[in-house]
């Protein structure tokens, strides 16, 4: 009787210790198949953010080569098509969160549309009402000064036998004929310099009625 007792004890503890262990069993099951959901979930995210991080590079890349198309070049060096991407093995591990495509789009763009040194604190992208109309006003300046320059090499030109009175006259011609123009270079930079924007249409069209009027009055004063 007491050998039986003592089976039916150790049945009851061995029993007992095989639900506990059944029990701690079930329960690292059910945690590591919620840490598995959760990491396939987190997966799943960022294999969406990745896609859509992959449209939107792409998007940015073919307008960025579209700008390109329309930059100014020497004949024979004009971009072809669109260059398939390198294969994923050829390219360096980037990390999403480091945001390394956005910065390379960026120097991209910036070595396509003139990159600005030093960019302003006001730079906001938007033009300031007041400035289009200090646009004639800027391009009247330039194209007197231009006018001015052109008139005193015109000058040189007929004192004495220079030998370059030629080479003198000519560029003086020049001048005059793209003195309404001059303007056109200094308020793109300006622009971009201060608000980030570019000249438009109205704009250069602005700056060259500017010119042309006061090259009208210099003719007209000096004639």
């Amino acid at each position: 009787m007491t050998e039986l007792a003592a089976t039916v004890n150790r049945r009851d503890t061995d029993l007992a210790a095989a639900e506990r262990a059944y029990h701690d069993g079930m329960s690292a099951a059910a945690a590591e198949l919620r840490r598995a959901e959760t990491e396939a979930t987190e997966t799943d995210r960022r294999a969406a953010a990745a896609a859509a991080a992959v449209v939107e590079v792409d998007r940015d890349a073919e307008r960025l080569w579209s700008d390109l198309h329309r930059t100014r070049a020497w004949l024979g060096q004009r971009p072809g098509p669109t260059p398939d991407p390198a294969p994923a093995t050829a390219q360096p591990r980037l990390d999403l969160a480091d945001d390394a495509s956005t910065t390379l789009l960026t120097e991209a763009a910036q070595r396509i549309h003139g990159r600005t040194p030093r960019p302003s604190p006001s730079a906001t992208g938007k033009l300031p009402i007041l400035i289009p109309p200090l646009l004639p006003l800027l391009g009247a300046t330039t194209t007197a000064t231009t006018a001015l320059l052109a008139g005193a090499l015109a000058a040189l030109a007929t004192l004495g036998d220079l030998p370059a009175h030629t080479f003198l006259r000519a560029i003086a011609w020049l001048l005059y004929f793209a003195s309404p123009f001059t303007g056109i270079p200094i308020a793109t930079r300006l622009l971009r310099h201060h608000w980030s924007t570019r000249l438009d249409t109205g704009g250069v069209a602005l700056t060259v009625l500017g010119g042309l009027g006061a090259l009208s009055a210099m003719i007209i004063t000096f004639s």
